[in-house]
């Protein structure tokens, strides 16, 4: 099991180093299981991050880039068809407080008053709300007013601005089931020494996290009092706002709304207005469009720009590969010089190590006998050094160039060359074929035999005699023995002398790392270099 693991983690181990020699590339990648687990770790970081921005910008949590910038306007026309203001008093929860708000006791009558290049084109009131939240107190709303800006203000294109005025009840304005308050219950209400209204006022913004709009209520506190006018000058600023929500490629929207009121007060006395609306009044509220309109551009993330931002994370991330690459490639200089000793040194497969925490040997043991570490280094040291240039392409063909000089030096040139055509004989496997082919074939070879047959009738009958067809079959049995000889010639290899030998499946085994190869006893005693070098591990 824990062999099978180790496995695996070799298996997905991406910084495996390749074994580049000096000269030549060759591709064998040497593969470790820290490298498994740091790719474990680096991979699986990297695509946990991958999934979590790819999440985060599925789920609108990466924050657009917002950009905006303040224009004056000398025209601009917009129709507020939503609630704008709202009006109630503040609950004191005292037995004997009044509501001028009550529509059968109205004590302030709100009225609407519109006004074009500052001159009052019309004057209404208008039904009064329950408050939701608060059954007994009433509520003014004011919604659907149309206001147009032109600095101009021309006749075909006024000024169109609102007056809400709230002071003593005038018949002419009541609706239906409305009634003024008598004068007791309203100097009652004036004679008290503070009278609190809540003012509400509702804009817009673009929620760019659910990307949908939303209100926003703004609320203040206006005090009233019998000796004094509160006047507030409310200037409705826009926002027109470009919205790119494209998933690759720009794909714009656009949305206009109220974004803001620009509130400016003061104080006056209760008559000021009294030319204007015939009564008087104790809270005055103004209304008009701002000329400066803010130009907002929200572009969300596109799927480039996550990769990107993806990307270069990652990479950084990923720059730690190179320190599991470095030790990847020292790992395999340091296996691949050791393979190289011990194909020459057999027995030190049986040279056991002991190192440190950062891979210093303290420690040599041979056959599990402690040895002379000292003496032991300057050796390993030695032909370390020298397999580590025997790994060389260089060094490689300087052998294979010295071989062949001392081949030549063996063998004539005319057996050298034969090399070129010698081959091991690839053996004859079981033909699989149909009974109808397998008759087939017996007819042709019936048939070609009574031709043979017919061919030295024909031909040779009148020549034909007891000495002539000794000597035919002489020659024949030469030409087939030069047969025999010429198709052996391609198959033995550097014959000694007079000795023959015929390549076989087993030669293919040759010098070939951890193939098995069978050794005779007879022929190990009979060579006394083998005799004295044989290392039987």
């Amino acid at each position: 099991m824990i062999d099978q693991f180790v496995k695996g983690l070799q298996k997905i181990d991406r910084f495996g180093a390749i074994f580049r020699p000096p000269i030549i590339d060759i591709h064998p990648e040497y593969r470790s299981v820290l490298g498994g687990i740091a790719t474990f770790i680096l991979y699986g970081s990297s695509l946990a991050y991958f999934l979590y921005q790819i999440i985060q910008w599925q789920s609108n949590q990466l924050l657009p880039k917002i950009t905006y910038i303040h224009t004056s306007y000398d025209k601009k026309y917009y129709n507020i068809n939503e609630m704008l203001s709202s009006f109630y008093i503040r609950k004191n929860y005292k037995p004997d407080q009044i509501d001028p708000f009550d529509p059968t006791n109205i004590i302030l009558q709100p009225i609407l008053s519109k006004f074009a290049n500052q001159q009052l084109v019309e004057s209404y009131s208008f039904f009064y709300n329950s408050n939701s939240q608060q059954e007994d107190i009433h509520e003014v709303i004011l919604e659907n007013i149309e206001l147009n800006l032109n600095l101009n203000q021309s006749k075909d294109d006024p000024q169109i601005e609102y007056l809400l005025s709230f002071g003593t009840c005038m018949e002419i304005y009541l609706l239906e089931g409305q009634k003024c308050a008598n004068s007791t219950l309203v100097n009652t209400y004036l004679n008290q020494k503070s009278h609190a209204i809540i003012l509400n006022h509702y804009v817009k913004e673009y929620n760019s996290k659910i990307k949908q709009m939303q209100n926003v209520k703004k609320q203040f506190l206006a005090i009233l009092t019998k000796n004094t006018t509160l006047y507030f000058q409310n200037q409705i600023r826009l926002s027109k706002t470009q919205i790119d929500n494209g998933f690759l490629f720009p794909s714009n929207s656009y949305k206009e709304f109220p974004m803001d009121t620009i509130i400016i007060s003061q104080t006056t006395v209760p008559d000021s207005f009294y030319n204007v609306f015939g009564r008087a009044t104790y809270l005055v509220m103004a209304y008009g469009l701002s000329e400066v309109i803010q130009e907002q551009y929200i572009e969300y993330p596109k799927i480039s720009e996550v990769l990107a931002d993806i990307g270069s994370i990652v990479s950084i991330i990923l720059v730690l590969s190179y320190l599991f690459i470095f030790l990847n490639e020292h790992k395999l200089e340091k296996e691949s010089i050791l393979k190289v000793i011990q194909m020459y040194y057999p027995e030190f497969y049986n040279i056991k190590f002991s190192q440190n925490w950062y891979g210093k040997i303290v420690e040599v043991k041979q056959n599990d006998f402690i040895i002379d570490k000292d003496e032991f280094m300057l050796f390993y040291n030695k032909i370390q050094r020298i397999a580590a240039k025997k790994l060389s392409i260089t060094n490689i063909l300087y052998s294979l160039a010295k071989l062949q000089f001392l081949l030549q030096s063996t063998y004539n040139s005319d057996k050298i060359k034969l090399a070129h055509k010698i081959g091991i004989k690839l053996r004859q496997f079981p033909k699989f074929q149909s009974p109808q082919l397998i008759q087939e074939q017996l007819n042709i070879q019936e048939i070609s035999r009574n031709d043979s047959k017919d061919h030295i009738q024909i031909h040779n009958v009148s020549n034909v005699n007891l000495n002539d067809q000794n000597n035919n079959n002489n020659q024949n049995s030469i030409l087939r023995q030069e047969t025999i000889n010429k198709d052996n010639s391609k198959s033995i290899f550097l014959k000694l002398k007079d000795e023959s030998y015929i390549l076989s499946d087993e030669d293919f085994q040759f010098f070939t790392i951890d193939e098995p190869i069978v050794i005779e006893n007879d022929i190990l005693k009979s060579d006394s270099y083998f005799e004295n070098n044989f290392i039987d591990l």
